[in-house]
């Protein structure tokens, strides 16, 4: 368990990234930090989708080539890394030899359950995928409530139908463990209502001849999914069976994937059946994370309510909207992001609370005399609270309760607090009383504490902090960690 694979889902480039693509990614990026930080060995890995029709159907709206057109938007969603402090190990696009070369070596692997006939369904664009009239929403795709495009030709399929017993033990029995519980229960209840055979091409033709040919006939393109799944191992050089393949997935027990609710069973259903049927090894965790919503509406163009990320970063700092969206409400659920939230909170728990408490602490060591207090743990009930708020903050972590393990501390901040108000060593500062000494390297201890806790949130704040701390003796100015928003 000393490695750690973990991805987000590969998003389509047919527009700009908006706030709901960064969530995933500082989500997912949470992770990855905290895990680096108990001293185990990550590869975060992120993309782009880029094999669409809905980016073909774009880059012709715009006018311009898809290759293009794809380019443009892909560099915008590689610019998230910087502006989130994101810790990618690697970002794979679906165009890249590597890619093509591992989806079509899958394909191959696939083979003996792939068949091709006449099929006519209901396509939705957006989602790149058929659907059946009863799972329309007002005879429209559930999802985007949009109609379906009418499709009729002959394409490849894929016996998924043979795999339901597999499926439906893999994810009962929690061999693929399926985050939230809820999530789980919806998946099992797609498996049970009986599992049909997937068309997994699509004509070159309809496809803008944009996307990976199939092998051997080029008059089809792999469907997209297929294609876009194969991305978690073709970015580990499963196309030449490397041995970063070997290592991060075949030989490795925990490899995690975070994606959107409306993509799960693409994830916890085709992929892990695609990859049984290709004789490798399915993931063994995916977390599915819910919506962001603006203003209770969801995110939309024609709404005008598109936040840019970029620009919400810019003005409030990667750190604060990274806290934010993991604070305000747990990422199994849906949430809602407005400016009036995003500020209320920032000053509640970060300015007023966490700011507050470091500059209440650093001001009193700075007029007691730095070179004076070492940071220790001499107190009883500092140390038994450490311990409760590590035990409860290191359980809720390694579950993706993220809201909940910053909870967690936040009490413990608030509980410093009063422990300075009971403590009052303000009043004998200038005495310098070894009583207070201890309180303050006490107190010092604490705010280590803190600083590990926060820094897979806001890694840049907490990282600077730590080195202020470090060299506080030689600080010319004050700490002001969060400055309050007017």
């Amino acid at each position: 368990m000393n490695k750690t694979f973990i991805s987000t889902a590969i998003d389509y480039v047919n527009a700009f990234p908006h706030i709901g693509h960064a969530l995933e990614k500082i989500f997912a990026d949470v992770f990855a930090r905290r895990e680096r930080l108990l001293g185990k060995e990550v590869f975060f890995l992120s993309g782009t989708d880029e094999n669409s029709l809905k980016n073909v159907r774009a880059a012709e709206k715009a006018g311009v080539s898809v290759s293009e057109f794809v380019n443009k938007n892909t560099e915008k969603f590689f610019e998230l890394k910087k502006a989130f402090n994101l810790s990618y190990d690697d970002f794979i696009k679906t165009t890249e030899e590597r890619h093509v070369l591992g989806a079509q070596k899958l394909w191959h692997a696939c083979e003996k359950d792939i068949f091709k006939k006449i099929y006519s369904g209901l396509y939705c664009v957006a989602c790149e995928t058929f659907y059946k009239e009863d799972e329309l929403k007002d005879d429209c795709c559930p999802i985007h409530l949009t109609k379906p495009e009418f499709v009729e030709e002959e394409n490849y399929f894929f016996r998924l139908s043979k795999y339901q017993d597999y499926l439906e033990d893999l994810v009962e029995k929690e061999k693929i463990k399926i985050i939230p519980q809820s999530r789980k229960n919806e998946i099992l209840s797609f498996i049970n209502g009986g599992l049909e055979d997937i068309c997994v091409s699509r004509s070159s033709e309809r496809a803008g001849e944009w996307g990976i040919d199939v092998p051997g006939d080029p008059s089809q393109k792999i469907w997209v999914w297929f294609d876009a799944l194969a991305n978690y191992i073709t970015a580990l050089d499963f196309g030449e069976n490397g041995d970063k393949f070997q290592n991060w997935w075949q030989n490795n027990d925990r490899k995690i994937h975070v994606v959107g609710k409306d993509i799960l069973k693409f994830h916890a259903v085709y992929w892990p059946a695609m990859l049984f049927s290709a004789g490798l090894n399915p993931p063994n965790i995916i977390f599915a994370h819910g919506f962001i919503t603006v203003g209770g509406q969801k995110i939309s163009k024609s709404l005008g309510n598109v936040i840019d990320p970029f620009e919400l970063a810019e003005k409030y700092g990667a750190d604060g909207v990274r806290y934010f969206f993991l604070a305000e409400f747990p990422m199994a659920e849906d949430g809602d992001f407005t400016y009036e939230k995003f500020e209320q909170r920032y000053n509640s728990d970060l300015a007023n609370g966490v700011g507050n408490l470091f500059e209440r602490v650093l001001t009193m060591v700075l007029k007691y005399g730095v070179e004076n207090i070492e940071p220790a743990g001499a107190d009883q009930a500092i140390l038994d609270l450490c311990s409760q708020t590590e035990k409860s903050y290191s359980g809720k972590m390694a579950n993706f309760q993220f809201y909940d393990a910053l909870k967690d501390v936040l009490l413990f901040v608030g509980a410093m607090d009063k422990y300075i108000n009971n403590k009052k060593p303000w009043s004998l500062l200038d005495d310098k009383s070894d009583q207070t000494k201890e309180i303050l390297s006490d107190l010092m201890f604490s705010l280590e504490k803190i600083i590990f806790w926060l820094k897979p949130f806001m890694p840049s704040k907490m990282g600077k902090t730590e080195n202020y701390l470090k060299n506080l003796g030689e600080q010319k100015e004050k700490l002001n960690l969060f400055p309050r928003i007017q």
